[in-house]
C-alpha cells in the first residue's frame, strides 16, 4: 500500500465526523506540545503517537530505582535477556530474540551499542538523575530523525531542565547482595551559559536467585553482579551547546558464552563514552537550522572460563576453556536538520544524517584449542570471535515531516525517511497519523507505519562461536503497523485510554537452530490492545493501571505457529501511592504476566506465569531530604528469562524479592 494512500485513506475516515467548537485548535496544541517536548509535559497527549510519559515524582513515588525499574510500569513493555543476561526490552512481543526492537536515547541522543544494538548497560541508570522518560510504543519516534521499529525511549536528565537558578541533589543506597550507590548532579545557570554534570557509582554482588544446570550437567548458581560507574556533563552557551558521558558497565558472565556455567569471578563489560556538539540557530523568523556532530565509542569485554574442565569436541581441557575478549567500536556522525513554519498551517522539518562506524580494536585470547589444552594462545588474527575488516559501515539517512493543521478540530502528521548502507540495500520508513479532538476531553489518533531495523554486528560478523554465527547477507527487518488510540481527559489530572493495534513483522532476525546461523527467516502478525489509567489524586497520591492483550501467528520457514513464542499474552499493571501523612507516602505495586510459549521445536512446558508486589514507604520534608525503602516481589516468585532449547533446562532465573534503602538531598 502506498503512502499516499495511507494518508487519504485516514483522511476520508474523519471527514464525516462532526465539528465541534474548540477553545483552541488542535493543531497550535500539537505544536505546543511538539516545542516543549523536551521541557514539560505539557499538551502530551496531542502527541500523534502512543506515548507514555513519567515524571521523576511519580516513578519515586512507585518505588522505581532504576530505568528497567520505570519502563516496566509502561503498558505493553516486558523484558528478556540472553545466555549473558543482556537485557533488552520487548514491546507487544516483536522479536524477543533481538535486541534492536527499541531505541533508547538520553537527552536525545541514541545510545544503542554497535555490537548487539543493545543499551543493556544504561538499564541502570538512576532515578534521580533523570526528569522524565517518554516512551513510544509502536513504530516512529517522538525524537526526530530517529527510526523507531517497536517502539523508542527518550530519557531526559535534569541537564535539559529549563528552570531558573542552580540545582542539584546527592543520593545514595545500600539494599541486599551488598548493593550500594552514591552519586549527584547540579546545574549551573547564568544569564550567558549553563553547565549541568553528573556522578554516579553503584555495585551490586548478585546471584541468580535459584541454583541452575547448564547443557553439559553441571549445576551451580550463575554469577549475575553489576558494577557501573557514570559520568554527563552538559554546557551550553546561547545557540551552540556540548554534552559528553562515560558509561563503565560491568556485569557477572551470568550464564556463559556458550550455554556453560562460567567461574564465580568471570565478568563482561559494555564500556562506551560520547561527546556530541550541536548548534541551533534561527536564519529568519520561520526557519531554523540545527547542525550537530559528535563521535561515541562502545564495546564488549570478557573475561571468564566459557566450559569448565572436561572434553568437548575432542579436546581434552583439564583446567576448562578460558576466554579473553576485547572488542571496541567508533562511530562518527554529523546531521543538518532544518524547521520551516513560513507556509500557513504547516510545519516542516527536513534533516540528512552521514555515519561511519567501523570496529577499531580486537582481541582474543583462549586457551590452546590444538594440544594439550592448557596454555593461552592469541588468536585475534587467526581465529577472532568477530569479522573486524568486514564490520563497518558508511550510513546515510535522509528524512522529512510535516504537520498540518486540516482544521481546529484535526491535524495531520507526515513522515517519510530512506537509510543507505555501504553494506545493506537502499531501505525507507513511511509514517503518517491523524489527531482528531471533537471535544477537549476526547482525543482520537489513527497512524500506519513502515518501519525497519539494521542487523547488528554479531548478526552479521560472529566467528568461530559454537552458539551464534554471523551471517553477512542479512538484510533488515521489517515492520508495519496499524494503530488507533482514544483518549478520555475528564479533568488535568487523568487520563483513559485504549490503543488498538495489527503489526506485521517480516524478515526478523534469528539464529537458525540446526547450525546457529543468524537468518532473515522470522515473520509475525501481532494484534492486540491495551488500556491505561492515570490519575493524580489530591495533591500527593497517584494510582496507575494497564492491561496489555496480544495474539497472533508466528512463521518461521515452513513451520506457522498461532501463538507468539517468548511473549506475554496478557500483562496487568497496577501502581497506587498514598500520603499517610504531609511528609510520608506508601506505595503499593503489582505486575502479572501470564505464560510464555516456546518455540515450536522445544518440547518443554510454557514459561510459568509470574505475579510480583511491591511496597515502598517513603518520607521527604520541605527541604529536600528524603528517605525511601522498599520490598520488592514480596512473594518471593522467581522470574526467568527463556532459554533456547537444549541450554538452560530450567531457563535463566534472574530476579526473587529484593530490598532497599535510598536518602538523599535535593536542592
Amino acid at each position: 500500500m502506498k503512502f499516499s494512500s495511507y494518508a487519504l485513506f485516514f483522511v476520508a475516515c474523519t471527514l464525516c465526523a462532526d465539528e465541534n467548537p474548540m477553545m483552541a485548535s488542535l493543531n497550535d496544541d500539537m505544536l505546543q506540545a511538539t516545542q516543549l517536548a523536551n521541557e514539560t509535559n505539557q499538551n502530551i497527549d496531542y502527541q500523534p503517537f502512543i506515548l507514555s510519559v513519567w515524571e521523576q515524582k511519580e516513578l519515586f513515588s512507585f518505588g522505581a530505582k532504576t530505568l528497567k525499574d520505570a519502563l516496566m510500569l509502561i503498558p505493553g513493555v516486558d523484558m528478556t535477556g540472553d545466555t549473558m543476561n543482556n537485557r533488552t526490552p520487548v514491546i507487544r512481543g516483536s522479536n524477543p530474540l533481538a535486541y534492536g526492537q527499541t531505541k533508547l536515547a538520553i537527552d536525545g541522543i541514541v545510545v544503542n551499542d554497535r555490537t548487539f544494538d543493545s543499551y543493556n548497560a544504561y538499564l541502570d541508570f538512576p532515578i534521580e538523575l533523570i526528569q522524565r522518560i517518554e516512551v513510544v510504543r509502536g513504530s516512529g519516534s517522538f525524537i526526530e530523525g530517529v527510526n523507531g521499529y517497536s517502539g523508542t525511549i527518550n530519557v531526559i536528565t535534569y541537564a535539559k531542565e529549563e528552570k531558573s537558578g542552580d540545582n542539584g541533589s546527592i543520593f545514595g543506597s545500600f539494599g541486599n547482595d551488598s548493593a550500594r550507590q552514591a552519586g549527584f548532579f547540579y546545574t549551573r545557570r547564568t544569564p550567558n551559559w549553563k553547565l549541568s554534570s553528573d556522578l554516579f557509582y553503584q555495585t551490586q554482588d548478585a546471584l541468580s536467585p535459584i541454583s541452575v544446570t547448564d547443557a553439559y550437567g553441571n549445576t551451580g548458581f550463575a554469577p549475575l553482579g553489576r558494577t557501573q560507574l557514570g559520568l554527563g556533563a552538559t554546557y551550553s552557551y546561547g545557540d551552540f551547546s556540548l554534552k559528553g558521558r562515560l558509561n563503565r558497565f560491568e556485569s557477572g558472565s551470568a550464564f556463559g558464552n556458550v550455554y556453560a556455567l562460567p567461574n564465580m569471578d568471570g565478568t563482561q563489560s559494555f564500556p562506551s563514552w560520547y561527546i556530541e556538539g550541536e548548534y541551533r540557530h534561527p536564519l529568519s523568523e520561520n526557519l531554523f537550522i540545527d547542525l550537530k556532530a559528535g563521535i561515541m565509542e562502545d564495546g564488549w569485554e570478557s573475561d571468564s572460563r566459557a566450559l569448565p574442565p572436561g572434553t568437548y569436541s575432542g579436546i581434552t581441557y583439564p583446567v576448562g576453556f578460558w576466554g579473553f575478549y576485547k572488542l571496541k567500536s567508533r562511530s562518527v556522525y554529523e546531521k543538518v536538520s532544518t524547521t520551516y513554519t513560513g507556509i500557513e498551517n504547516h510545519k516542516i522539518t527536513a534533516g540528512y544524517t552521514h555515519k561511519f562506524e567501523k570496529v577499531i580494536s580486537l582481541s582474543a585470547i583462549t586457551t590452546e584449542t590444538v594440544n594439550n589444552g592448557t596454555d593461552l594462545v592469541d588468536y585475534s588474527d587467526s581465529a577472532p570471535f568477530l569479522d573486524k575488516n568486514a564490520a563497518q559501515r558508511h550510513t546515510d539517512e535522509f528524512y522529512l515531516g510535516d504537520m498540518i493543521e486540516l482544521s481546529d478540530q484535526l491535524a495531520l502528521s507526515l513522515n517519510v525517511g530512506a537509510t543507505k548502507t555501504s553494506n545493506i540495500s537502499f531501505h525507507s520508513y513511511k509514517r503518517a497519523a491523524l489527531v482528531f479532538q471533537p471535544y477537549r476531553q476526547h482525543i482520537l489518533k489513527f497512524m500506519v507505519g513502515d518501519a525497519y531495523r539494521l542487523p547488528s554486528w554479531q548478526e552479521m560478523y560472529t566467528l568461530n562461536n559454537p552458539a551464534r554465527i554471523g551471517n553477512p547477507d542479512l538484510e533488515p527487518e521489517h515492520a508495519i503497523s496499524y494503530e488507533t488510540q482514544y483518549l478520555y481527559k475528564p479533568t488535568a489530572d487523568a487520563s483513559m485510554g485504549i490503543n488498538l493495534f495489527y503489526i506485521h513483522n517480516t524478515e526478523q532476525i534469528t539464529s537458525n537452530t540446526a547450525d546457529h546461523t543468524f537468518q532473515n527467516v522470522g515473520e509475525r502478525n501481532i494484534l492486540g490492545f491495551e488500556t491505561e489509567f492515570r490519575e493524580k489524586i489530591g495533591e500527593d497520591d497517584n494510582v496507575a493501571f494497564s492491561y496489555s492483550y496480544i495474539s497472533g501467528e508466528t512463521i518461521k520457514g515452513n513451520v506457522t505457529t498461532d501463538y507468539l513464542p517468548f511473549a506475554s499474552q496478557h500483562m496487568l499493571k497496577a501502581a497506587l501511592s498514598y500520603a499517610l501523612a504531609p511528609e510520608w507516602k506508601v506505595g503499593l505495586i503489582g505486575r502479572y504476566s501470564s505464560i510464555k510459549e516456546r518455540r515450536p521445536n522445544d518440547n518443554r512446558s510454557a514459561t510459568d506465569a509470574f505475579t510480583t508486589a511491591d511496597i515502598v514507604l517513603g518520607w521527604e520534608n520541605y527541604q529536600g531530604f528524603y528517605v525511601q525503602g522498599a520490598i520488592k516481589n514480596l512473594a518471593d516468585e522467581v522470574y526467568s528469562y527463556p532459554s533456547p532449547p537444549s541450554t538452560y533446562q530450567d531457563d535463566y532465573p534472574v530476579e526473587g524479592r529484593t530490598y532497599w534503602v535510598r536518602t538523599g538531598w535535593k536542592f
